[in-house]
């Protein structure tokens, strides 16, 4: 037995216990790149060669630098959802997401965080429910068979141009009820010159501000003055006639929010601006689409077997889509291979632990569908063209970040049933339609161009079939 402590002594105290010692975070790997640029030159120039690279050298997570300023590059699903989705409160779109501001607006969802985007998203979400987009599919149909109809037998075009041309023309009628075929308008060129002042902006070190009276900057703000003109000029318009209209904006000045309030012009023009955009992310992917088409002529035969089965002759429809299951996987595996978006960019708005890895505040976060959609894990054989890994009970078994071609999270692209519903039509019309086949003699290469992937001077060869229906939407 123990003795007894002496009187008027206190007890010994009690060894304290052993302290759990704290976690401490993962050391993000560094990427070697040069002493005073970094990685700049790989990224203005080789930037999926580069983030191969970060995968197979840093796994899951790696810092580059672009000059002086450390980027971290995530190539986990795993991480990028959680950013994306559980964190969606804690981050913002960084520098990069917002040199699209001259060309979207201040006040656009790509740029909106936070209860501003929860409510504008809210207000516009309506009008992109699936069921609310089905009276465009006429639209959709019937300008694809006008560019067909265009088309000479043997004749061989750039493919991009003809779907930008397409997807342009299909933009116009459903959003203003414009048709970009009949009518002149400055607004095509001035979106070209946007577009382009983008693309120098996302590439540049050292960029000279819009303000300054340079020949690039003039021309630039020339056309940021038609674009807002002829916007500003078309809600004011559907502002007093729109009753008389079936596009998408007529039915956006209509929207109320709880306090029985419009929105306003400046949110309403920013809005506009995000939808139009898009066009040209669509036209990329149809490219994409019809490249791997005519490299595996045994899945196009397939589309068309199934295109011919579900329309017996009629033009597509919106009431056809549910049954052209197959078409719509070669669009969800096209979508893997070549996503629209190929790398998202974030940035911390406070200090993030994630997974055990510590993203500072304010420090720009990159995340690249083109190789997360790539994962062995999930894809195996990655590199494989095979639209049988969309079957309905197999992409049920795929976690929500293995393949996330429109973002995830609160700023999933809110045009994303449109532009997939866009991409079944065109697809399907062309297929019932047509024969195509690549150009022999092209070596085919992703093309960099700001945040999507363009497939470097495709060209393809038609020939009408002869068996093909040739009858018009009702």
């Amino acid at each position: 037995m123990d003795s007894p402590a002496p009187v008027g002594h206190p007890p010994e105290p009690s060894p304290a216990p052993a302290l759990t010692p704290l976690p401490t975070a993962r050391d993000i790997p560094r990427f070697p790149g040069g002493f005073l640029l970094g990685n700049l030159s790989d990224f203005r120039h080789h930037r999926l060669k580069l983030f191969r690279d970060i995968k197979e050298r840093c796994g899951e997570i790696g810092t580059i630098r672009i000059g002086p300023v450390p980027v971290q590059v995530v190539t986990s699903g795993s991480i990028s959802h959680t950013l994306l989705h559980t964190h969606a409160n804690d981050v913002d779109g960084g520098p990069l997401v917002k040199t699209f501001t001259p060309l979207v607006g201040e006040r656009s969802l790509v740029l909106l965080h936070g209860p501003q985007h929860r409510k504008q998203r809210k207000l516009l979400a309506p009008s992109f429910q699936r069921e609310q987009l089905a009276h465009f599919t006429q639209t959709m149909v019937q300008y694809t068979l006008d560019a067909i109809e265009g088309w000479r037998d043997g004749q061989t075009f750039d493919v991009h141009d003809e779907m930008a041309t397409l997807t342009m023309r299909i933009i116009g009628k459903t959003l203003f009820d414009v048709d970009y075929r009949h009518e002149t308008n400055e607004l095509l060129g001035a979106m070209g010159q946007a577009l382009e002042h983008i693309e120098y902006l996302t590439s540049s070190l050292v960029q000279i501000p819009l303000s300054w009276p340079t020949p690039r900057n003039r021309r630039v703000r020339e056309a940021l003055r038609t674009i807002d003109t002829t916007f500003r000029g078309m809600i004011r318009q559907r502002r007093v006639d729109h009753a008389q209209r079936k596009d998408m904006l007529s039915s956006l000045v209509q929207v109320r929010d709880e306090e029985g309030q419009p929105i306003d012009e400046d949110q309403l023009h920013d809005d506009l601006m995000t939808i139009y955009s898009g066009h040209e992310s669509t036209a990329l992917s149809l490219g994409w689409t019809w490249y791997l088409l005519a490299r595996h002529p045994e899945v196009l035969a397939r589309v068309r077997q199934e295109v011919d089965t579900v329309l017996g002759g009629r033009p597509p429809a919106f009431e056809h889509l549910p049954q052209l299951r197959y078409t719509l996987q070669v669009i969800k595996e096209s979508l893997r291979l070549y996503p629209v978006i190929f790398m998202l960019a974030r940035a911390p708005t406070k200090d993030l632990e994630i997974e055990g890895y510590r993203l500072p505040k304010g420090q720009m976060v990159l995340m690249p569908p083109y190789i997360i959609h790539r994962d062995e894990k999930f894809f195996p054989d990655p590199e494989r063209f095979d639209p049988d890994r969309f079957l309905p009970e197999r992409e049920k078994q795929l976690p929500r970040y293995a393949w996330f071609p429109f973002g995830a999270g609160p700023h999933t692209c809110i045009g994303n049933h449109f532009a997939l519903m866009e991409k079944q039509l065109i697809v399907a019309t062309m297929v019932q339609r047509l024969h195509i086949e690549l150009v022999d003699g092209q070596e085919i290469s992703p093309e960099v161009l700001t945040v999507t992937l363009r497939p470097s001077h495709l060209k393809m060869r038609v020939e009408h079939r002869k068996d093909a229906p040739v009858s018009r939407v009702a």
